[in-house]
């Protein structure tokens, strides 16, 4: 009787399920054999069966689509009756399969599923959210509201996935509040997908699904580190798409046209450029609104956040200039370009780095190291 392991997981924990089997046989290398020896009519022969074969998530997109079709019995084909098969990731079509093998008493069917879960430790929350208010600069609101979802989150044992909206204008902290909360919360593992991407018949594909030889939402999920889900871009999506996010939003298992994901307990965290709510409600629809459990707005930069935020980035660029120019040096020439209101994080930067490359330029011209090179102003 075989006995077949299902690793559910990343490549990371299947490959540490199976770092010991030095002598297993690759599918792969199987299926090339099988397919020279069909190119000449022969069967599989039984001397080339493999008694511990390991089949990776990534096999299935290197077979021919009509092999996908009948995944169970070429394995089957491919291994000798009492072997040990190692299965990555299988497609909903292989499990249905097995499941069905094991109520017969065909196989022995083992499943190691990778456990995915937030720091639950007291202290690390505390250390945690220290970390955040750090470094989220002048989104004090939006902190207090995130220390509260993390705080249940970490008590709890949730079942539904748990879905944050953080709403605001353009660079001003909310992906990097993801960052952070990844950091400190999730080991820094995330899966990330930027929904900008996804505006045509085009993108259908990744999310709806297609054949186990491509790839697609549920193959992601399924070989996810973490249980932090990142939809950057939200309000950028086009909104064909949006019966994805209600079976991914409302349910512990997300099922696609291939693959089925445990997602039971997951952290969804969406970002989008809306002003308030009505404006979501408008755009996205009642129907997804009311599958987002908590909406955070991030508020505009005021005067002293800005301040502040310049005094960081001149601290984290200080060892790029720091042979050149003080610190106080930048400032003045920065806090020239800088307005007191409707900066963000991203005009702030490119301002302080064309001060510095300004800066370095004219040093260099002062020098007089290479008299070719003029000035806009004196060509």
């Amino acid at each position: 009787m075989r006995t077949i392991n299902v690793v559910i997981g990343s490549k990371n924990f299947f490959h540490e399920q199976t770092k010991d089997l030095a002598n297993a046989v690759s599918f792969l290398e199987l299926i090339k054999v099988s397919d020279a020896l069909q190119g000449k009519n022969k069967i599989f022969p039984e001397n080339l069966k493999a008694n511990l074969m390991i089949l990776q998530n990534d096999n299935y997109h290197g077979i021919r689509e009509q092999a996908n079709d009948r995944l169970g019995n070429l394995i089957y084909d491919l291994t000798t009756d009492d072997s040990t098969i190692w299965i990555h990731n299988p497609p909903s079509n292989l499990l249905f399969f097995l499941n069905n093998q094991k109520n017969a008493s065909e196989i022995i069917l083992n499943t190691f599923p990778q456990p995915h879960d937030i720091v639950r430790d007291r202290d690390k929350y505390i250390q945690g959210i220290a970390a955040i208010k750090e470094n989220i600069i002048g989104q004090d609101h939006a902190i207090i509201e995130i220390s509260k979802t993390l705080r249940y989150l970490t008590t709890v044992k949730r079942k539904k996935p748990y879905v944050v909206m953080l709403y605001g204008n353009s660079s001003i902290g909310k992906t990097e509040l993801v960052r952070e909360i990844a950091k400190n919360f999730f080991g820094g593992q995330l899966l990330e997908q930027h929904l900008s991407m996804f505006k045509s018949n085009a993108n259908s594909d990744y999310l709806f699904g297609d054949k186990p030889n491509r790839r697609s939402i549920g193959f992601d999920l399924l070989e996810r580190e973490s249980n932090l889900i990142f939809l950057d871009e939200f309000d950028k999506c086009a909104d064909f798409f949006y019966s994805v996010f209600y079976t991914l939003f409302d349910n512990t298992v997300f099922k696609d046209a291939v693959y089925e994901a445990d997602i039971s307990g997951a952290l969804i965290i969406l970002t989008s450029n809306y002003s308030n709510e009505d404006e979501m409600k408008e755009r996205l629809g009642l129907p997804i609104f009311y599958r987002i459990d908590k909406f955070i707005h991030f508020e505009d930069f005021d005067s002293e956040t800005i301040f502040k935020i310049v005094q960081k980035e001149l601290d984290d660029k200080y060892d790029e200039y720091k042979e050149y120019f003080s610190k106080e040096e930048i400032y003045s020439l920065v806090s020239n370009r800088i307005l007191n209101t409707g900066e963000n994080a991203r005009t702030i930067k490119n301002k302080i780095q064309a001060v510095i490359e300004d800066q370095l330029f004219e040093k260099f011209l002062k020098n007089g190291e290479d008299q070719s090179i003029v000035t806009e102003e004196g060509a």
